[in-house]
């Protein structure tokens, strides 16, 4: 997320880009200007951002800077964006999607798998987030502006319930729970074979998979090293090649689900990572995802859907819980 300057108001994610402002904090103190331009502008390469400074968009404290400047703590970086350097959306992406609940507050929508969630890298638009921008802001109109902001995330490859909060006291109420781990989370996953009984516990820990060629791969570890992780897991049905499984997350692990569910031998289908030839995802990862490797994963994203969502609306002072039926290419799976 690109950094936020104090006291402004929230930035609307559906307008472009025409100008960043940030302070410079302990993340930045000593870093070379050209550095730490690289690391905020994610979608710009390291040449660019030296055009950006050679060519004056650039300014530290109110003047012009060289690539080398060091920045100081509470230093103010400001950076104008050419217009024509702006990303394109990318349109392939449907912003389809059903709103599941919606109230003064909050509302929750179910995700299309395929659709992220919030800007990242080289994705400034055709998000989740800037889309509700799109529908909900109005900064012109101070009365009528409303400010969409996530409450969770889920991978992008995921598809289901999304919590967003409409105000920002609800917001921070909600987002505590989250925080706290007092909501209660309940996902759907289609995975190869069956688990050998049919509800129980997963209880390993997750850390980094140092074997891998993967860098952000993880791995299961009963040896008691790496973040402890639980899930409890129930099989709803088998068809003999695949099993429709609700899991339960006791932690909130990255890659939990996937790994957990890999862990006991039923990884999920279409699983780039996980589902057992991580060169698949290198394949993806260079755009060069053979035919074979299509067929190996059956399905073109990995078989997880939040369907569950049930947290403590602090305005209504009751319980609300949100689902998302089961998506279609999942239920076809279990059809089949």
């Amino acid at each position: 997320m690109l950094p936020k300057f104090p006291g402004e108001p929230p930035r609307d994610l559906s307008r472009p880009l025409e100008q960043i402002k940030f302070l410079v904090d302990a993340r930045f103190e000593g870093a070379r200007l050209d550095v730490a331009l690289a690391t905020v502008l994610t979608w710009r390469s390291r040449e660019s951002v030296h055009r950006l400074i050679d060519g004056g968009f650039v300014t530290l404290t109110g003047r012009k800077a060289v690539a080398s400047r060091r920045l100081k703590i509470g230093e103010t970086v400001l950076i104008d964006i050419p217009p024509q350097k702006q990303p394109t959306p990318d349109l392939t992406v449907s912003l389809d999607f059903e709103i599941l609940y919606e109230d003064r507050w909050m509302l929750a929508v179910d995700k299309p798998p395929g659709l992220a969630v919030h800007p990242s890298g080289r994705r400034l638009d055709g998000t989740l987030i800037t889309e509700l921008h799109r529908r909900y802001r109005r900064p012109d109109d101070p009365e009528r502006d409303v400010v969409p902001r996530l409450l969770h995330r889920i991978d992008v490859e995921t598809s289901g319930v999304v919590a967003v909060g409409l105000d920002e006291q609800f917001h921070h109420l909600v987002s505590k729970q989250f925080e706290d781990r007092d909501v209660q989370k309940v996902y759907l996953a289609v995975v190869h074979g069956a688990p050998a009984s049919p509800e129980g516990m997963i209880d390993f820990s997750i850390g980094e998979d140092r074997r891998s060629e993967v860098r952000l791969k993880l791995e299961a570890r009963s040896d008691g090293t790496g973040l402890s992780a639980l899930t409890h897991y129930k099989t709803l049905r088998s068809n003999g090649r695949y099993s429709l499984v609700e899991l339960y997350p006791k932690t909130g692990r990255t890659h939990q689900l996937r790994v957990h569910m890999s862990a006991i031998g039923c990884p999920l289908v279409g699983d780039k990572i996980y589902g057992g030839d991580e060169s698949i995802f290198l394949e993806q990862l260079a755009g060069k995802l053979s035919e074979e490797s299509k067929q190996k994963l059956v399905l073109d994203r990995h078989a997880l859907h939040a369907c569950r969502l049930r947290f403590f609306h602090p305005m209504r002072n009751e319980h609300v819980e949100v689902e998302a039926p089961l998506p279609q290419d999942m239920r076809a799976l279990m059809d089949g």
